[in-house]
């Protein structure tokens, strides 16, 4: 590359992402290098035909909610557009890294368009993959390298430059932060890393300060206790119950709950609003013991020093964990402080492991 295109190139706008592609939600912190922000996308993908796209939207809204993408000779519509106007679904049996270059080619046309960054510009990305899919880590980046050199969007063509890729394991985040508050003592102990989320639950072992490569990934998250209840339930589908059950947490309180009732009169709503807290305290059982039952098989109490648990998930079923794991110290809440101006969508916590992901990837930044 000569002087000139090089110098060409570093004159346009860098865009600096973290990703992770979780099955509730595509989660992703931002930046600029003048001002740092989060965005949310619904997680589901469908395949469409370009046609079906021609029409106009009637009224405004936010790009992320009518987002699409052509690339490769496809098109897809992704988060809100998909789950609203194509019925999409999660994908949550499908590997993560497939649907996630159309994810990712959404969310960066949505930034885009939010920070006015134009067609072309250059970007720095890192994403988070379960440990199971880890390995899929370089095939992703060269679908994602032949789609940033062309694809189409509502606002039209755009073309990325990728200056940087990185990609970590689900939960490396909330590790990194952990090690940075250790220090040098982190070198004395044996952490299992315990990371449950909506679609997976994944562990990684870290022995004297090094992470084993070999980390375990299942598919026991969130979404195995809510079709627990869904069976148990009339009407009822897994995206609708899963805000309502982590709304009433571990008590099952059923102010959360009467959002979800389909019954018309009184004495019927009071017999489903008790059938969905009942099918919540059983699913919330049967799941709890099953979690346990795989961490057992992969976090032996015995040698593991501490503990650290992260997730939305891990959260929700704090009680049941700090009860089975009684006797090793387990850790919550680890990672690094988010701003309340970053963490626009009052995520919390499932925010963390992908903020503590691009504060560590952003001190790698090559501008």
């Amino acid at each position: 590359m000569s002087k000139n295109t090089q110098q060409k190139n570093n004159d346009s706008p860098l865009l600096i992402l973290a990703l992770d592609f979780g099955g509730s939600a595509t989660k992703g912190v931002y930046c600029t290098l003048k001002q740092t922000a989060s965005l949310v996308m619904e997680p589901e993908v469908v395949k469409i035909s370009l046609d079906s796209i021609a029409s106009e939207f009637l009224g405004v809204t936010e790009p992320e909610n009518a987002a699409w993408v052509n690339y490769m000779g496809e098109t897809f519509a992704v988060g809100y557009l998909a789950k609203s106007k194509y019925y999409a679904n999660q994908g949550l049996k499908e590997l993560k890294y497939e649907r996630a270059v159309a994810k990712t080619l959404a969310f960066v046309w949505a930034i885009s368009q939010k920070l006015h960054l134009g067609a072309k510009f250059r970007l720095a990305f890192i994403c988070l993959l379960p440990p199971g899919e880890f390995e899929n880590k370089d095939s992703f980046c060269k679908h994602l390298e032949a789609a940033f050199a062309g694809f189409t969007t509502p606002a039209g063509k755009m073309q990325l430059v990728l200056t940087q890729f990185k990609c970590l394991p689900e939960g490396a985040g909330i590790y990194l932060a952990y090690q940075k508050k250790l220090g040098e003592a982190i070198k004395n102990k044996i952490i299992a890393l315990v990371m449950v989320g909506y679609r997976n639950a994944s562990v990684l072992i870290s022995d004297r300060g090094i992470v084993a490569p070999d980390g375990k990934t299942s598919d026991l998250g969130m979404i195995r206790l809510l079709e627990k209840v869904v069976v148990r339930t009339s009407g009822q589908n897994a995206s609708q119950l899963a805000a309502a059950v982590v709304a009433a947490g571990s008590d099952i309180s059923t102010t959360p709950l009467t959002k979800l009732l389909k019954s018309t009169t009184n004495i019927n709503k009071r017999h489903e609003l008790m059938q969905i807290q009942k099918a919540i305290k059983l699913a919330r059982n049967e799941y709890a013991a099953v979690l346990t039952s795989w961490l057992d098989q992969v976090v032996s109490g015995s040698v593991v020093s501490e503990i650290l648990f992260c997730g939305g998930t891990a959260d929700y079923m704090r009680r049941e964990l700090n009860s089975h794991y009684s006797g090793t110290p387990c850790l919550w809440g680890v990672g690094a402080d988010i701003p309340a101006q970053v963490d626009s969508f009052g995520l919390g916590s499932r925010l963390a492991d992908v903020y503590s992901v691009f504060l560590y990837f952003l001190k790698q930044i090559d501008v």
